[in-house]
């Protein structure tokens, strides 16, 4: 017997103990089976060989009928005994190399990594496929750390692309975080996940038909998003830079029309200046810090703001919890790492947003976005913070940084200084507006993220679009007010730059930008 063609899309693995207790195992698994999974993994850890063996006849006699492969988990004695289409081990079980010997070269092998290191021994051993955990925290596991995607890519851009072996992410997937672990796990190399592995999302549930279903529309609309086959979700043409900014005076109109609700978790210390610096631009800001909120705020505000600012327990699991239902609502989400740099705390932080939330604009100086760029995966130089500020030179090559991390994590990218870059990726640009007095005072870049809110909310397809904005503006404010005779240090600057907020004219964004294209 040949070894079995094997589709990894949806691929189940069982838990007795979290089968939800309104059916069998057995009518959990044909459920499954006829919304889409897969493949099966019968996984009974408390079970002595004879009565697993008992149960897995039972099973292979289901899987068999639907003509899907079952494989055992970590027992060789009960795969062979059953004549199982394969196994799976773990990284402290049987070894890759000895699992082979005993089930023969026709027989599918997975072995469980967590490491590239892991991974690339298990291409070397000879493994069918990885499973690639633990991805978030899950009922069945209790692991030291968890991966998310920007893990999980790590490994997968570790494996040649021109490999043959396979790869299924496991460890909390579920209906709500399929699409957006597959699409920002996907490599630079190419590679993108085979399938995902469910365990509660599937045999939990109250109808197992319906969340394999639910599981593997997600899984396919992922993978034809990432290889360019999805012509449907595929975000309309990119508008040229130039087209961009004639919309500029427009943009402001609208926003002051409609005057958008944004939700921020924002830090104390300017909590109070970035609410009015939305009101003075036309917006109108939610400072709603508590997580028992963020599921109704997300039905009625038009996007969000995470600001790491002021980092409590409660301000994190908001925000968490908040990005979740913004994406779930489709509302843009803009993050501003505040200090991402300057503490472990800060950047493990960061990377918690970044794994468990989808992004739609990065907001950060030089620091911040040397340290997104490091958790990501982009080799560039560090640049040193001190406090929530960067210090010392800048990137050499501020542009082709921006735009290599826009790239990478599928959003747009804005970083500030002396310049302001902004990148989707695609379009780069330089914007030279501002001045020195924006940097002397305490809340100007926090402010500028919640502008560059208000404008995504009111340009729901062209995020690039709502940066370049939301930054010019208040750019421009920040000009008109040192400009004013009345201004006569960065005390006098602060009030008079949320009055230019709200005198700014729409035909300024125009006529008075200066902005180069990369």
């Amino acid at each position: 017997m040949s070894k079995p063609v094997v589709d990894y899309s949806v691929y189940l693995v069982t838990d007795s103990g979290l089968n939800n207790p309104s059916r069998t195992l057995l009518q959990s698994i044909e459920d499954s089976i006829k919304g889409g999974v897969t493949l099966v993994q019968l996984r009974e850890k408390d079970l002595d060989t004879a009565a697993f063996t008992a149960l897995a006849r039972q099973v292979h006699a289901v899987t068999k009928k639907y003509n899907v492969p079952l494989l055992i988990n970590d027992n060789l004695e009960v795969a062979l005994a059953i004549d199982a289409e394969g196994a799976h081990v773990g990284q402290d079980d049987t070894t890759c190399i000895e699992a082979r010997r005993k089930l023969g070269p026709n027989k599918i092998l997975g072995i469980s990594t967590g490491t590239p290191e892991e991974a690339r021994k298990a291409l070397a051993d000879g493994a069918d496929y990885i499973g690639i955990g633990t991805c978030y925290m899950t009922q069945t596991k209790s692991p030291k750390r968890t991966l998310g995607p920007i893990g999980v890519r790590a490994i997968l851009e570790a494996l040649p692309a021109e490999a043959a072996m396979r790869t299924v992410v496991i460890g909390g997937i579920k209906e709500d975080n399929t699409y957006r672990t597959v699409v920002h796990s996907a490599g630079k190399n190419g590679r993108v996940l085979d399938g995902v592995a469910v365990v509660t999302g599937i045999v939990g549930a109250k109808d197992a038909k319906v969340a394999s279903e639910n599981l593997l529309r997600e899984f396919r609309a992922a993978v034809d998003l990432v290889s360019g086959k999805s012509v449907a979700s595929s975000p309309p043409p990119h508008k040229a830079v130039d087209a961009v900014l004639r919309e500029f005076p427009s943009l402001l109109k609208t926003l002051r029309e409609k005057s958008p609700l944004t939700h921020h978790i924002s830090n104390y210390v300017v909590m109070n200046d970035t609410a009015n610096a939305t009101l003075a631009l036309g917006g109108s800001p939610i400072m709603a810090p508590s997580a028992a909120e963020a599921e109704d705020l997300s039905k009625v505000v038009s996007s969000v703001v995470l600001n790491i600012g002021t980092l409590t327990d409660s301000f994190v699991d908001c925000m968490l919890v908040a990005g979740k239902h913004a994406n779930a609502q489709h509302k843009p989400v803009i993050l501003d790492p505040v200090g991402a740099g300057a503490t472990s705390l800060r950047e493990a932080t960061t990377r918690r947003i970044l794994n468990h939330v989808h992004v739609d604009i990065i907001k950060g100086n030089a620091g911040e976005i040397a340290t997104i760029a490091k958790l990501v995966g982009c080799e560039t130089e560090a640049i040193a913070m001190r406090g929530v500020d960067s210090v010392g030179g800048g990137f050499a090559d501020p542009a082709n940084v921006v735009k290599a991390v826009a790239k990478r994590e599928r959003c747009v990218v804005a970083m500030t200084g002396k310049v302001d870059y902004v990148s989707d990726g695609e379009r780069t640009v330089a914007i030279d507006n501002g001045h020195e007095y924006q940097g002397r005072i305490t809340g100007s870049g926090c402010m500028i993220a919640s502008s560059i809110a208000s404008f995504a909310a009111i340009s729901p397809n062209d995020h690039f679009a709502a940066a370049v904005a939301g930054i010019l503006a208040l750019n421009l404010a920040g000009e008109h007010a040192a400009a004013r005779s009345d201004v006569r240090g960065p005390g006098t600057f602060r009030a008079a730059f949320i009055d230019e907020m709200a005198n700014l004219k729409p035909e300024d964004l125009l006529n008075e930008a200066r902005i180069r294209v990369l």
